[in-house]
């Protein structure tokens, strides 16, 4: 029940773009216009203000920071060894690199873990994303550019670093935790509201351009062909985070919040990065439309094997 009201949302958002496409309002040219103006201005804006809020502590946990940053360079060496196994194309490879660690931490961790932890869960996932935000984009973006690249060369890191060079996502981020940590603790009041409702754009229109790409009358061939980046994505992605914490313990509630984010299905914005860094975009459609529904399983059961206590 918990798994089916987080996902409803989400999944009733994407079918009004997927109607908007079918009665003509959105058009093919148009998806890919809406994909530019998220990656290079809803989602920097987003980014920049959240990290901006909670830059200055950065570095207070370094338990959290070493074991999610180690599971950060793991999964997706992890998920590049098992997706040469059955994917030929580096394309999409690539997208099985970049959902391997890319979860819906914004958009569905949030409320999720809200919903199973209450305001313990809100404060523990808060440090979450103070401690790990740039790590998080640094580290998946540099193994997706190296993995379109087609493997680590000399060549492919020069790409690499070229491509994070100008990577909007990564940049906004980097710049909005060292304006926090320069000492500016906010923004003049219009800038701070206009990025507020720059970035409040980003998920709804995100989600209604994913919505107006997928084939839904090819439910079942989604499925057959994503469900290996699917359990990669909700299962063995915040195993290793788990195991991660091993050496390097943490508080329980943290631990709970840190791993049932990371059990979110592949992130909307996985979709616009692929589109706009030349990956199979419409195959991380797939594992994104694939791995919401599945998450209405898979979100109940890290809550049980987590043994979070639900609050009400």
């Amino acid at each position: 029940m918990h798994g089916i009201k987080i996902v409803a949302p989400l999944v009733l958002v994407m079918a009004a773009g997927w109607i908007a496409r079918r009665r003509g309002l959105i058009r093919e040219e148009s998806i890919s216009q809406l994909n530019d103006l998220l990656y290079w201005i809803g989602l920097p804006a987003l980014l920049f203000r959240s990290t901006l809020s909670v830059g200055k502590d950065a570095f207070s946990s370094p338990n959290l920071f070493l074991a999610v940053h180690l599971s950060f360079i793991l999964t997706p060496a992890v998920a590049w060894l098992l997706a040469s196994l059955y994917h030929k194309d580096p394309r999409r490879r690539a997208v099985s690199v970049l959902v391997s660690v890319r979860s819906n931490n914004v958009y569905m961790g949030i409320p999720a873990v809200t919903l199973a932890m209450g305001d313990v869960g809100a404060r523990a996932l808060g440090l979450f994303f103070a401690v790990c935000m740039v790590g998080y984009h640094l580290i998946t973006l540099t193994w997706a550019q190296v993995a379109v690249s087609g493997g680590i060369s000399r060549d492919s890191l020069k790409k690499t670093v070229f491509g994070l060079s100008r990577n909007p996502l990564l940049l906004s981020c980097i710049a909005g935790v060292a304006l926090a940590l320069s000492g500016v603790g906010s923004l003049p009041e219009a800038l701070d509201e206009a990025l507020k409702i720059t970035g409040g754009m980003a998920s709804g229109v995100a989600l209604i351009a994913l919505g107006a790409s997928l084939k839904v009358e090819h439910l079942f061939e989604v499925i057959s062909r994503t469900w290996a980046d699917v359990l990669v994505r909700l299962f063995l992605s915040p195993a290793i985070v788990w195991l991660a914490f091993l050496p390097w313990p943490v508080e329980r509630s943290v631990l709970q919040a840190v791993v049932l984010v990371c059990a979110m299905p592949a992130a909307v914005n996985n979709f616009v990065i692929a589109d706009s860094l030349g990956m199979d975009a419409e195959y991380a459609a797939k594992v994104i439309v694939a791995s919401t529904l599945f998450s209405v399983v898979s979100i109940p059961a890290w809550v049980w094997l987590l043994g979070i206590s639900i609050q009400r």
